[in-house]
């Protein structure tokens, strides 16, 4: 099959649409197009995370916003596709959502879009709820992108993808067997406290968390989450480490330290959530997702693993388009009916279809 595929992503951090055009070839590898990424309106990420827990929403509110995001999304593919003129050759459009709230122990993962609004507005063939049926077939739904990394790969070697966004997760992948799971926090708590101390959005290039020192005391109270001691498969969301999930740590902990100092040990806290799970026969580790871009925090894996660790460019491939390329691709294996091997990764029962499709 010869085409091109669309893949939409909204990471945990809200911060932008990202769109990603894939080319299809037969018999050849598929390859990056073009990539697109646009900031979402403040006032609609305010609306969007208080729909998330604990906040209590009613459906109205819900179904409206979750209209707006879809119609913020499907002008912004419009705006994409005018740009490129190749709207005639793509065969379809993966969309994964907004993840309000994750909890495959009790059935279910919610992302808002409403993909028949935007297969109007775009006039598209839209997958999308790519979760849920992995959870059904006993699956934590997530993470998805293990089996991108796998044909991304280079081959002939055992390589780690490591995906830091809000959440981290690692993806093991060696000649016969690919294997992943969400490791802990990635961004989330680093940037719920530059947040709440400095009033920013991020570190950028973890340039706070590099002036404190590394509290051992206070790492092994966040290391001993029940979370960490946990077998995979296992998925977790930033509605688990959230504000409160690092208030009670440091309530618990009772001793006062300097607030860069508490950067620094949530920073290394997500560096050895990372380096606890890559194998040391693995040859190549490729960092990709924004935490990337905390030059500090990548600095602290390479110590910990001891190991050379690169950006997902190392091998042609732009970090910050990586998921929204994966949802293309999972968007083409529904569209052909291709049954996908999530056993190892997520933990699901059998192999299946997954996401579902308007006509």
């Amino acid at each position: 099959m010869n085409g091109l595929v669309l893949g939409v992503m909204t990471g945990t951090s809200l911060d932008a649409i990202d769109i990603a055009l894939l080319q299809i070839k037969k018999n050849l590898p598929f390859k990056l197009v073009d990539f697109y990424s646009k900031k979402i309106p403040q006032k609609l990420k305010g609306e969007i995370q208080s729909l998330m827990p604990p906040n209590i929403t009613n459906i109205q509110t819900l179904a409206k916003v979750t209209n707006k995001f879809s119609r913020e999304i499907a002008n912004n593919i419009n705006i994409f596709l005018k740009k490129n003129r190749h709207k005639s050759k793509i065969i379809v459009c993966g969309v994964h959502g907004q993840t309000i709230a994750h909890n495959p122990q009790h059935g279910f993962s919610l992302q808002i879009c409403n993909p028949h609004l935007i297969a109007e507005l775009t006039k598209l063939r839209v997958v999308f709820d790519f979760r849920n049926r992995d959870i059904v077939r006993g699956g934590q739904g997530a993470p998805l992108a293990p089996l991108f990394h796998s044909q991304i790969a280079p081959k002939g070697f055992q390589s780690a993808f490591v995906n830091i966004g809000g959440i981290a997760n690692i993806s093991i992948i060696t000649k016969t067997l690919t294997c992943g799971f969400d490791v802990g926090p990635g961004n989330c708590l680093i940037d719920l406290w530059v947040k709440k101390i400095k009033n920013r959005r991020f570190d950028f290039n973890g340039n706070w968390a590099k002036k404190g020192n590394i509290n051992s005391q206070l790492l092994r109270v966040f290391q001993s989450d029940v979370f960490f001691k946990k077998k995979f498969p296992k998925s977790t969301s930033t509605q688990y480490f959230s504000s409160e999930w690092l208030e009670e740590k440091l309530r618990n902990f009772k001793t006062e330290i300097p607030s860069q100092d508490i950067q620094a040990t949530l920073t290394e806290l997500t560096a050895t959530a990372v380096c606890k799970w890559i194998p040391r026969s693995c040859e190549e580790v490729y960092v990709c997702g924004g935490g990337f871009k905390n030059s500090h925090l990548i600095e602290r894996i390479k110590v910990n693993t001891k190991k050379t660790v690169e950006s997902t460019e190392a091998i042609g491939w732009d970090p910050m388009c990586i998921e929204s390329c994966c949802f293309g691709w999972l968007a083409l294996q529904t569209y052909l009916g291709n049954h996908l091997d999530l056993r190892k990764i997520t933990g699901s029962k059998h192999v299946g279809v997954s996401g579902a499709i308007t006509a």
